[in-house]
């Protein structure tokens, strides 16, 4: 390697630490991460990190998550974000006839289809939640405008999950009607969902709404695939849902038991996820993953080379003196000295193998480490996983207690009144967590 390709090298090498260095990590989750699983919401909002992306889309919009999941409506820092981001909105056509949309912020991410459309849902929620109906119903409609796509009626994104959570957003803001509407849409999403139509059929809403939210997020894990273009599949990632579905009890304060339904998971985001990032690698991820990754590919070649020559040296090396001494013993009839000479050749054979063999597993697990793009995969990570739908048009008197085989807690009171009507919206991990 010459001097000029070995300083560009260096120079290239430090400008992708200075990179990473300014994006958070899946490490710098760990702990706040940990809080949520163990249903320490509250732990998990001050744990979040603070090191880097302060005040970013991605940060933005997971403190404020977990602050409405708390009852909290501090959504101003998420308004500033959605000002600057207004009429961002892109929409990219694939292969296969399907339409994605994204939004690429000021740092450069590129939102995905279910993280532009909770971002209006957030808003509205905590509009909802300061009593702001009218806001609140903006927010509806725009993401009701996202999952509907008139234009583009096959392979647009749409979702039973979000439909009816869209739902719980129009009753809180006031229009029942509407409610059925997406209601009605997540029961044609999925004919499994007969009760969403049974609650659509109503023609007022129900007294008393209930919405929980499930599960931590997902976690990403790298699924690396040997393909023609080692860079792109090697980049591959899975997300794995850790929610386990449970069945939930709603029972208020008397032992008064609401039933309970389950909606699917969100399964189908993170796979639209990973569809619209091969769709668009050209645009989000080849320049910087790719210099990131011929880098990486470099250092690890140079220090394979390097450990192949010293060991190579080594065994050469001592191979020629090893037969040196073995020549003289032999020559001087002394069978200890050409032992030695046999000894040493022998040595430096397994010396020089080991330094090789060494070297390259050392190289190529960091060379695998760096390639790894699920530490420093990019995406919002905490929003929910499924939801629970319960309702009664029965009196009912708080606390009300959320219960799963896993998690447990208390709404105290409803999020939301209506005149007569209240929604409550409540929060369990329902997630398996070793101690």
């Amino acid at each position: 390697m010459s001097l000029r390709l070995f300083l560009i090298l260096v120079f290239a090498l430090a400008l992708s630490a200075c990179s990473e260095t300014s994006l958070l990590t899946k490490h710098d989750y760990q702990r706040s991460q940990t809080d949520l699983m163990r249903g320490e919401v509250n732990d998990a909002r001050l744990d979040l990190p603070k090191r880097a992306e302060r005040g970013t889309f991605i940060t933005t919009m997971e403190h404020t998550y977990l602050g409405l999941i708390q009852g909290k409506a501090d959504i101003a820092s998420l308004q500033l974000q959605a000002k600057a981001l207004e009429d961002r909105v892109r929409y990219h056509v694939s292969r296969e006839a399907k339409t994605f949309f994204y939004l690429q912020t000021p740092e450069d991410y590129y939102a995905s289809e279910h993280e532009v459309i909770w971002l209006h849902f957030l808003l509205g929620w905590g509009y909802a939640l300061k009593g702001d109906n009218e806001n609140a119903c903006v927010e509806a409609r725009i993401a009701g405008s996202l999952l509907s796509l008139p234009w583009s009626p096959n392979g647009h994104f749409d979702d039973p999950a979000m439909r009816l959570f869209l739902a719980d957003l129009w009753t809180m803001c006031g229009d029942w009607q509407e409610a059925r509407v997406d209601l009605r849409a997540a029961w044609a999403l999925d004919n499994s969902l007969a009760w969403a139509k049974e609650l659509a059929n109503h023609e007022f809403a129900p007294a008393h709404l209930f919405i929980v939210l499930g599960g931590p997020g997902p976690d990403v894990e790298w699924a690396p695939e040997m393909t023609l273009n080692p860079l792109r599949s090697e980049r591959k990632v899975i997300f794995r849902l850790r929610g386990q579905k449970s069945p939930l009890t709603i029972s208020d304060r008397s032992g008064k038991q609401i039933a309970a339904h389950l909606s699917p998971d969100a399964s189908n985001w993170y796979a639209r996820h990973v569809a619209r990032e091969s769709e668009l690698h050209e645009v989000i991820l080849d320049s910087a993953y790719g210099g990131n990754a011929a880098i990486s590919s470099a250092i690890a070649t140079a220090k394979i080379t390097a450990s192949t020559g010293l060991g190579f040296g080594i065994a050469v090396g001592g191979t020629a003196l090893g037969a040196g001494i073995l020549y003289l013993g032999a020559k001087g009839n002394s069978g200890d000295v050409a032992a030695a000479g046999v000894a040493l050749i022998g040595a430096s054979l397994k010396k020089g193998w080991e330094i090789t063999q060494d070297g390259y597993e050392d190289s190529t697990s960091e060379l695998k480490q760096s390639l790894d793009p699920s530490e420093n995969y990019r995406f919002v990570r905490f929003l929910p996983e499924y939801l629970w739908m319960g309702w009664s048009d029965q009196p009912i008197t708080f606390p009300v207690t959320l219960q799963t085989p896993l998690s447990a807690t208390l709404i105290q009171q409803p999020s939301v009144l209506n005149g007569a009507q209240t929604v409550s919206i409540g929060y369990l991990p329902d997630a398996r967590f070793n101690r």
